[in-house]
Order: structure tokens, then sequence, then C-alpha cells
């Protein structure tokens, strides 16, 4: 009996003081991918996120993208959205650039209201001198749309080190890869 007392005292006394085993330390988080909108020409950027890109492309839509087939291609979600779905949208898909290469990673889905970009690359149909906020130096690929080919800058302001005009890359190349700090398209 005296040790079955010493026992249930024991217990009691770690009971009391909270003494526990200490805890494993938690699982390192995996990087979740983030899919993100935002317009051209404006002085300073914002990108609107999203947990799937097919979410960001409704929002960069207007709503507009709602039914087609599960399963389309990035390209084909983009066509039709930019061929106006026979409605009247107001947004221009010009550009989707992404952070790993390949295309993959997290992508920023650059839209215009102007339309589509004019076959010369003599003149700038839409452009941003920063990038926005999250975005700054961690592109490593893209693909342009709308009839565009874009110009990426290691600078703000379009100075510093130049990749383009190009229509698109899977490898945007050691001079600027994860440092565009702003672009032009045309």
């Amino acid at each position: 009996m005296n040790k079955l007392h010493r026992a249930a005292m024991v217990i009691a006394a770690f009971a009391i003081v909270g003494l526990t085993a200490p805890a494993a330390p938690a699982a390192a988080a995996e990087p979740v991918d983030k899919h993100c909108v935002a317009r051209a020409n404006v002085a300073e950027p914002q990108a609107i996120c999203f947990d799937t890109f097919d979410k960001a492309l409704q929002f960069a839509s207007g709503g507009v993208l709602y039914d087609l087939p599960k399963g389309s291609s990035v390209a084909a979600k983009v066509d039709a959205l930019n061929a106006k779905f026979g409605v009247n949208v107001v947004n221009t898909v010009i550009s989707i650039e992404y952070t790993g290469s390949n295309h993959t990673g997290s992508d920023l889905i650059w839209v215009g209201q102007s339309g589509n970009c004019s076959t010369s690359t003599g003149n700038t149909d839409y452009t941003i001198s920063s990038m926005p906020a999250g975005w700054d130096n961690v592109i490593t690929s893209y693909r342009a749309y709308a009839n565009c080919w874009i110009k990426h800058f290691e600078n703000t302001g379009h100075g510093g080190a130049v990749v383009g005009y190009e229509g698109a890359r899977s490898y945007i190349g050691g001079a600027l890869d994860n440092r565009t700090s702003s672009q032009r398209w045309s």
C-alpha cells in the first residue's frame, strides 16, 4: 500500500506542478504559392492575391470567367478572357509573371484597361515603374498575352540591366533572375 500511495503522490505532484514531456517541434510549413492580380499603368501597382490561379483569373476577368471546362490550360483561360468571352470585359491580361522557372511557382497576372498591345515595339502600351509589394526581385519566368511583348528592368523607373522585348521566357536568365523591379509592355 505504501508503494501505491507513493506512486499516486508522484503522479499528483506532476499534475499540480504541470511537468510534462516537452512538445515536439512544429513541422516547417510548406511554402504556399500565391496567385495575384495587379493593374498596369498606375503609379503604385497593388497586388490582390488569391489561393488559386482560377480565383485570381476570375477576379482579373471581372467575374466573366466562370464556365470554362475543368482542366483548361492557362493559355485557353487567358485567350477566353481576352476574347471578351462574348461580353464587355474591362480588363485585358497582358502577362503572367512567375517566381519559378518553366512558368511555375507563385504568379502575378498583369491586367490593363486599354486592350491589346500595338504591333510595334517602338511605343509603350503599358508600363509600371515599380513592382507591387512582395513582387520586387522575385520574377524567374513569364508569358505575354494580348499581342504584348515585355521588357524587364533591373531597377525601378526602368533602369539598370534589361531583358526584352520578348513574348515569353521559361527562365529570364542570370542577368535578371529574381532582379525585376519595373516593366514595360509594347
